[in-house]
């Protein structure tokens, strides 16, 4: 699928500095909305659009995650500068928008972290933490986000949203993802504040430069809500090479010399008053989430939304969702992954 046609490349480089000849690379993270590099000898810049076929109602919403981008850059939370948002239908059959690149580093998984020290390590889990917590105590209450989503229930609308976009395009039964979704279900705590949730804040979804996270990227799931559900997604997916048949295979924290995931908790405990006895729930709440997020990519591969796809890529995608399903549904999950 040729995406950069001439009416792509004319509206392009008559609103940002690029050449009409501009070459593009896709970004190799991130498997829901797709994201281009777009540069010249002088310039880069980084498109968003959704992915090419149907979508799932409310799934891939350009212009939501614009708005998100363009609020928080103008209360220096740290993502990329907002820049253009294309809605014209006869420019392109789906929405996009164009952003700042962020220089740096994305720390995609344990290979690349190899190339850093265990002091870069620290040094950057301690930025990964701190921005996230200033992101938590951002007061969105009264600022122009407000009306982004629900403030209470976060979790009961996460399950069921979930839940019914699960169903909406399920191919097949999945028993441990069964399990784990009566467990959530039955076992919802109390919401403590409101606050926005990125929904999948996780090393891959940051640049680091200098040892510092320069930028939040992906912010297509994020909503207000439960900050300790951003919380969980960080230590879910914080592996360690201990760790039993974890479903995060390239975690950054499979390389030596990362801070424990109860350092993780400390860290964010001393930058926070928020209660973390109920922790758990809120790291099954995200390999639950995963395996939806997983089984949706799955599914979509299969249906080559996403152009050609190696069968045995397609079906790795399908194998990664049983093993998120199955590290939700355990009974002990503190036990195992600690």
């Amino acid at each position: 699928m040729e995406f950069f046609d001439k009416k792509i490349r004319s509206f392009i480089t008559s609103n940002v500095e690029l050449e009409y000849q501009f070459r593009f690379e896709k970004f190799k993270v991130g498997r829901s909305n797709i994201t281009f590099k777009i540069f010249d000898d002088s310039n880069s810049y980084v498109l968003r659009r959704p992915p090419f076929g149907d979508k799932l109602e409310s799934a891939h919403n350009m212009q939501r995650e614009f708005r998100i981008i363009s609020k928080l850059s103008e209360n220096n939370i740290k993502v990329p500068k907002p820049i253009l948002l294309c809605t014209d239908r006869t420019i392109s059959d789906d929405d996009f928008y164009i952003m700042e690149y962020i220089d740096g580093v994305t720390i995609a998984d344990n290979l690349v972290a190899d190339n850093y020290s265990t002091n870069d390590k620290k040094e950057i889990t301690n930025s990964f933490i701190t921005t996230l917590s200033e992101l938590h105590t951002f007061d969105v209450k009264n600022s122009n986000l407000n009306d982004l989503g629900k403030h209470e229930d976060y979790v009961e609308r996460q399950l069921n949203r979930w839940t019914k976009q699960f169903n909406a395009q399920k191919v097949r039964d999945i028993p441990d993802l069964d399990v784990a979704t009566k467990l959530l279900f039955d076992t919802i705590p109390a919401q403590q504040k409101v606050s926005i949730v990125h929904g999948d804040y996780r090393l891959d979804n940051v640049r680091i430069n200098n040892n510092s996270v320069a930028a939040i990227v992906d912010w297509e799931l994020c909503t207000l809500g439960d900050p300790l559900a951003d919380l969980g997604t960080v230590i879910a997916s914080w592996s360690n090479k201990s760790e039993t048949d974890t479903p995060f295979i390239y975690s950054p924290s499979l390389s030596d010399g990362f801070p424990s995931r109860q350092e993780i908790i400390d860290i964010y405990e001393s930058k926070s008053n928020l209660s973390l006895d109920d922790i758990e729930f809120y790291i099954r709440l995200s390999f639950w989430k995963h395996a939806m997020i997983m089984e949706g990519v799955y599914v979509r591969y299969s249906l080559g939304y996403y152009g050609n796809v190696d069968k045995k890529d397609v079906d790795a995608f399908g194998q990664s969702t049983l093993s998120f399903a199955k590290k939700a549904s355990s009974k002990n999950l503190l036990k195992e992954i600690f």
